[in-house]
C-alpha cells in the first residue's frame, strides 16, 4: 500500500507550484548565460524550467547534470545548483566548480551540505521545505527556480503558469479517481517495458516519466523525443513490433495535424503498429507540459500500487549515492 505521505506530496503538486509563483529573488542578477546544475529528480526540474523558458530567452540556458562543467562557463554565468537533500555529492561539486569559475552561484536546497557551504560562502539560498520525497518537491523548485531566472531577466512564464492552476487542480482530480487514466496506464504498462514518446517541447516531460517508472515503479522504462525516434528509433519499431513493450505518444495540440509527431504516428499506423496516444488536450502549451508531468507521476504510482511495493523506498539509490560521498568527502 502507498504510504500516505506519498499521496499527500503527489496531490500537493499543484499547490506546491501555486505558492511559489509570487516569490521575489532578492535583487537583480547580471548574467550572460545560465546553467542549471542538479542530478536526478532536482536535474529534471531543471529539464522542465529549461523547456518552458528555452524557447523565448534571449539568453542561453543549459541543464549540466555532470560534476565537470562546461569550459565556457565564467563570469557571466548564473549557476543554479539544485539538490534537494543537499547531500548528492556530485551536485556538491558542481557548486564547488561553479564557484571556482567565478559563476554567480544560486543555491536551491533543503540543507545538507550544499545549505552550509552556500550560507559560508555567502551565495543565496532558497530554502526548500524538509520532509519530502526529493524528487516530489518539484512544485516547489519549479517555482524558486523560475524566480532566481526572472531575477537574470530571463522570461516571466508566472503568470501564464497561474492562469492554468485552476486547470491543473481540475485535472488533478480526475487522476485521483479508480477510473482514472493514470490507473488504465498502470495497467496497459504491467507486464511491458514502458517506452514514451512525445515532441521535443515535451523532452523533459517524458525523461520525467522514465525516472518515476524507475523510482516509483521498480521498473525499466524508456523516452525518447519524436524527432530522434524518427531518425533513430522508428525504423526498428516498423519492422518488429516488440509485443513487450508499450509504445505510448504523447499528443498535444501543435502535434495533431502536422509535423514529426503526426509523421511517426502515420507511419506507425501504417505499419499496424500498436501503440497508445495520449491527448493533451490543455488550454495551452504550458497546461499540457504540466498536466503530462502529473499523468506520469500519479500512473507511476498506481503502477507501484499494483505490484505491492512503495514508492518511496529507493535503497539502491541510497546506497549508490553513500558510495559516492565517501569517493568524494566533503571535507
Amino acid at each position: 500500500m502507498t504510504d500516505p505521505t506519498t499521496l499527500e506530496q503527489l496531490h500537493n503538486f499543484v499547490d506546491d507550484l501555486g505558492n511559489t509563483l509570487d516569490t521575489v529573488f532578492p535583487g537583480d542578477i547580471r548574467c550572460g548565460n545560465i546553467i542549471l546544475c542538479g542530478m536526478g529528480g532536482s536535474a529534471i526540474t531543471a529539464d522542465v524550467v529549461a523547456d518552458c523558458c528555452s524557447p523565448s530567452s534571449v539568453k542561453p540556458i543549459t541543464v549540466v547534470k555532470s560534476p565537470v562543467l562546461p569550459s565556457w562557463v565564467g563570469g557571466e554565468t548564473l549557476a543554479i545548483v539544485s539538490s534537494y537533500s543537499g547531500n548528492t555529492a556530485e551536485t556538491i561539486e558542481m557548486y564547488r566548480c561553479a564557484c571556482d569559475a567565478g559563476c554567480t552561484v544560486v543555491a536551491i536546497t533543503s540543507g545538507g551540505v550544499l545549505g552550509q557551504l552556500a550560507e559560508s560562502d555567502g551565495r543565496p539560498i532558497m530554502v526548500l521545505p524538509k520532509g519530502l520525497h526529493p524528487r516530489h518537491s518539484i512544485g516547489y523548485m519549479i517555482g524558486y527556480t523560475l524566480a532566481v531566472m526572472r531575477a537574470a531577466g530571463c522570461p516571466d512564464v508566472s503568470d501564464e503558469v497561474r492562469r492554468v492552476l485552476p486547470e491543473l487542480r481540475a485535472y488533478r482530480d480526475s487522476l485521483e479517481g479508480e477510473g482514472s487514466m493514470a490507473v488504465e496506464l498502470a495497467s496497459l504498462y504491467m507486464g511491458h517495458v514502458p517506452v514514451v514518446c512525445s515532441d521535443s517541447g515535451l523532452k523533459s516531460v517524458v525523461l520525467r516519466w522514465k525516472t518515476q517508472f524507475n523510482e516509483n515503479s521498480k521498473y525499466v522504462a524508456f523516452c525518447s523525443p519524436i524527432p530522434e525516434f524518427n531518425h533513430c528509433g522508428l525504423g526498428s519499431w516498423l519492422d518488429d513490433h516488440r509485443d513487450n513493450y508499450a509504445l505510448t505518444v504523447l499528443v498535444t495540440g501543435v502535434d495533431r495535424a502536422s509535423g514529426p509527431v503526426a509523421d511517426a504516428m502515420s507511419r506507425l499506423d501504417s505499419a499496424g503498429v500498436p501503440y497508445r496516444r495520449i491527448d493533451m488536450d490543455g488550454s495551452s502549451p504550458m497546461a499540457d507540459m504540466l498536466m503530462a508531468v502529473m499523468l506520469g507521476d500519479y500512473t507511476s504510482v498506481r503502477m507501484a500500487e499494483m505490484r505491492g511495493i512503495d514508492p518511496a523506498e529507493v535503497k539502491p539509490v541510497m546506497l549508490m549515492k553513500e558510495r559516492l560521498s565517501r569517493r568524494h568527502p566533503v571535507g
